[in-house]
């Protein structure tokens, strides 16, 4: 069996008792689509397609695919790609839901990713490194609290399940992991204005969190509007709720 690649960001799932706990959350139906990133060895995959209708899994890596490619039948369908350039509304009419060990040196490229295809998914549960799974579920007044914080939670309702150790994964990681859900929004979109103004917003706030956002947003938007939005000149970047860059978001469209 391969060996897992550094360069690829490769830490296998191997603990069974993890794997069974990460199934019930996810908890598969007979008729649920899903939609797997990176199956490595096929541990996740196999549960799925022994609990769901179908199972689309991407890995890019070669030699991974060529022992999944042997799990393929009629419900199971490999795409041996880079997942950063897989379209997903090609594979289903219907809603996928998702499922990802992530390569943790690409995480956030990922959940951008899925944030431009979310009108296609139901739900996404992945795993991440604990320190920015924390980032994406972190509230404000938070050190953890950012911009991707902003985005996530905008877009979608973000839920922390469960930690996972170190020795759960081969080769063994040097950090803690979590496993997170993600349950997308309705009607909301990456692309649409709010979310568009509040990447730009956010990019600006949070370039220099130590800074008062009156002085970070005194070219677009007055310490006096602000005030009008119950929104403190003086608050840090991470003080204000994802609510309050809603609202500073929609005054400026």
């Amino acid at each position: 069996m391969p060996r897992a690649k550094k360069s690829l960001g490769q830490n296998f799932l191997i603990d069974s008792a993890v794997i069974s706990q990460l199934v019930n959350y996810v908890n598969p139906d007979a008729n649920d689509l899903f939609l797997e990133i990176g199956p490595g060895k096929g541990a996740i995959t196999k549960e799925l397609l022994n609990k769901s209708r179908c199972t689309h899994a991407v890995e890019m890596d070669n030699d991974l695919s060529k022992e999944l490619k042997k799990l393929e039948n009629g419900n199971f369908y490999l795409h041996n790609v880079n997942i950063l350039d897989f379209d997903p509304s090609k594979i289903s009419k219907n809603k996928l839901r998702v499922v990802g060990n992530l390569p943790y040196n690409i995480s956030t490229p990922i959940m951008f990713w899925s944030f431009k295809y979310l009108e296609f998914f139901s739900d996404m549960h992945f795993m991440f490194q604990k320190e920015f799974g924390n980032r994406l579920i972190a509230k404000s007044d938070n050190k953890n609290f950012g911009r991707i914080s902003v985005i996530t939670q905008y877009l979608t309702r973000p839920k922390f399940c469960f930690f996972i150790g170190r020795e759960s994964f081969y080769p063994k990681p040097k950090v803690e992991s979590v496993f997170i859900r993600f349950e997308a929004i309705a009607n909301r979109s990456i692309n649409d204005p709010i979310s568009t103004k509040l990447q730009e917003i956010t990019q600006v706030a949070f370039m220099h969190k130590r800074k008062m956002v009156g002085k970070s947003f005194e070219k677009i938007i007055s310490g006096s509007e602000l005030i009008n939005l119950d929104i403190d000149p003086k608050s840090r970047p991470e003080n204000i709720s994802v609510e309050e860059y809603v609202k500073i978001a929609e005054t400026l469209l």
